[in-house]
């Protein structure tokens, strides 16, 4: 997947220059080595007041927003400010996907002279599409939104760069150019340089910021932003923000970069263009070498990559066991009781809460035609966290937590389970003698999943790793029920749509790369074999969603004997479970236990899992999220 932040950043100017006669490139006069001038603040927390409103990915549905805004009582009929002292927060994303991303922005800029006016306040923190409009990264710019700016493309240079464009690609490539560089492209840049009248703003805005004991964030915390304080988050993404435009500056004035060079790959055809054309000395040479170094490294930054406070979806999607210890050091840090993130679309349109309320997720798809959701408003006030729907009458309405979502990932794990245990099986092709597909539907729902005849010993196995698993709150192990399909009983237990085993990746070379990293997964799954002392684990029975490379679990028919003694492949290094998964083991003892498992475990097998548990426990903690 494409890292997130780096552009072919246009000036007012717009100039272009021929490069040996036949190569054009899109000179970038942009923000040279000056900062941000909000980075040159450091005021990113405030107390806050009765009452804090949030909104989040507007993505150029404006209607929706002032319908929002409206509901929410932050302006009135005639979209004035009416929020009075109230802090309103919009968590990014204003931008692509809907044709009134520029009516957006007009609004919002309007309204924070507004609120300012009236002793309150509107905080716009830059989201990954601000972020990839500044830098050129156009993917998801529409059409419709490009042509709001039309009349404002410097006089010229459209016909200029179309004319260049057809003598370095031929007659007949005048489309190509007109479909890749649509009326208002160059507009659009020019609006969205540093001196350019979005560009200036948006480079103003904060990353995150601090409201009372809430942390405003449009994606989330990874581990690069650990330890940091809320001024040196943003102090650090400025920074990268300014280093790269600077960077791509060089690189383009020398036309190493071009204007039709894809976002993603303008490092490595800088480093190429470099090798394949020599300059005719030394130190112009080495000049060129160095403004590509500069480039490169820009271009890595983690914090203008899918690790950045504006990219990353640990907190949205990842698995809680693992990163509560990402998330939690960095709360607590901040003195931080919450944090409220947009960017990942909610699964049902709702607004939901995560880690015992500690996060809140606050995208539900604004943009209907897009995405078919609720326009949602967060209301903070002392009495708690509440939200308003724009489409929806009444008082605000509390916020459920997110249901675990295991397999499939569109369907909450408890529907799951019922479905296995009472839906309509479907029997379909054979895997191995009594091993077989099926499909099981119950109330319109449908689940994949595989049956297996199985002795007894081995069902009752299976759904004591089950069970654990659901008990620490894992999400591991797919729901698995004991149910007798076609004469024979044996387990039913879900599977995606589209699965692959560890088998298959090493197999056939393939590359996992879903959002949430496989490091801590693995580290999980390490723990959980240890505890249920888990001698049967093959590549075989490690399997991940295709969908998203989340890590599943199968085959414990060798797990839960009465050795206390760690699995074999484990002695040598055992696991350390870190923050997390430590608290979750310690929260095991012999009455949980017999509640959980009681009825398919003996006595002696539960008293071994505690003796393997007090061995991890005994661990010292792995520094390692997860582990």
């Amino acid at each position: 997947m494409a890292r997130s932040s780096r552009t072919d950043r246009t000036s007012g100017a717009l100039c272009t220059r021929r490069l040996q006669g036949v190569v054009l490139a899109l000179c970038t006069c942009l923000l040279a080595a000056a900062s941000p001038s909000y980075a040159q603040q450091d005021r990113y927390s405030w107390k806050g007041g009765e009452r804090v409103i949030a909104f989040a990915d507007v993505h150029g549905a404006d209607e929706d927003l002032k319908q929002l805004l409206r509901s929410a009582d932050v302006v009135d009929t005639s979209l004035r400010w009416s929020a009075g002292s109230a802090h309103v927060v919009s968590l990014g994303d204003l931008l692509d996907r809907g044709a009134g991303s520029r009516k957006v922005m007009d609004l919002l800029m309007r309204l924070q002279q507004e609120a300012a006016a009236a002793g309150g306040a509107l905080h716009v923190v830059l989201g990954n599409h601000e972020a990839m409009n500044l830098l050129g990264d156009m993917r998801y710019a529409t059409p419709e939104e490009l042509a709001s700016y039309d009349t404002e493309e410097p006089t010229g240079l459209r016909d200029r760069l179309r004319d260049e464009w057809v003598a370095q690609h031929g007659q007949g490539s005048a489309a190509q150019f007109d479909a890749r560089f649509p009326r208002g492209y160059f507009g659009h840049r020019a609006a969205f340089a540093n001196d350019g009248q979005y560009g200036r703003w948006l480079l103003s805005l904060p990353v995150a910021v601090v409201i009372g004991d809430t942390l405003f964030m449009h994606a989330g915390p990874s581990q690069v932003l650990s330890g940091l304080s809320i001024q040196e988050i943003n102090r650090r993404y400025h920074a990268a923000l300014s280093d790269y435009l600077s960077a791509l500056d060089g690189v383009t004035a020398i036309g190493l970069v071009r204007i039709e060079d894809s976002f993603a790959e303008r490092a490595t055809l800088a480093e190429k263009r470099l090798a394949a054309t020599p300059a005719a000395d030394a130190s112009e040479q080495s000049s060129r070498a160095n403004a590509v170094r500069r480039f490169v490294v820009a271009d890595r930054d983690p914090m203008l990559g899918l690790e950045s406070p504006n990219w990353y979806r640990g907190a949205a999607l990842c698995r809680e066991a693992s990163e509560s210890d990402v998330l939690r050091p960095l709360l607590a840090g901040l003195g931080m009781k919450r944090l409220v993130i947009g960017h990942t679309v909610t699964r049902n349109g709702r607004v939901a809460s995560r880690f015992d309320g500690s996060v809140i997720k606050l995208d539900t798809g604004m943009n209907r035609a897009v995405y078919r959701g609720h326009p949602a408003a967060l209301v903070l006030e002392p009495s708690g966290p509440r939200v308003v729907y724009a489409d929806e009458s009444g008082p605000p309405g509390a916020i459920p937590a997110e249901p675990l979502y295991v397999s499939p990932s569109r369907i909450d794990d408890t529907a799951v389970a019922v479905i296995l245990a009472g839906g309509t099986v479907t029997t379909g092709a054979a895997r191995a003698p009594g091993t077989f597909d099926v499909l099981v539907e119950l109330n319109g729902l449908r689940v994949s999943a595989v049956f297996m005849h199985v002795k007894a010993d081995a069902a009752r196995r299976e759904l004591a790793a089950y069970r654990l698993d659901r008990a620490l709150g894992l999400g591991l192990v797919p729901a698995t029920v004991q149910r007798e399909v076609k004469g024979q009983v044996g387990i039913l237990q879900a599977r995606p749509e589209r699965s692959a085993s560890q088998a298959d990746v090493e197999a056939q070379a393939l590359r996992p790369g879903g959002w949430c990293a496989l490091d801590p997964q693995f580290k999980l799954m390490y723990a959980f074999d240890a505890l249920i002392g888990n001698e049967g684990r093959t590549p075989e029975r490690i399997l991940y969603d295709a969908s998203d490379w989340m890590l599943l679990l199968t085959g414990h028919d060798r797990a839960f004997t009465s050795s206390k003694k760690l699995p074999r492949h484990l002695q040598a290094r055992p696991p350390q479970p870190g923050t997390e998964m430590q608290r979750r083991l310690a929260t095991l003892d012999a009455a949980s236990l017999a509640q959980t498992v009681g009825d398919v475990l003996t006595e002696r097998e539960r008293a071994a899992v505690l003796a393997r548990r007090d061995a991890l426990l005994r661990r010292p903690q792995s520094r390692v999220a997860g582990f």
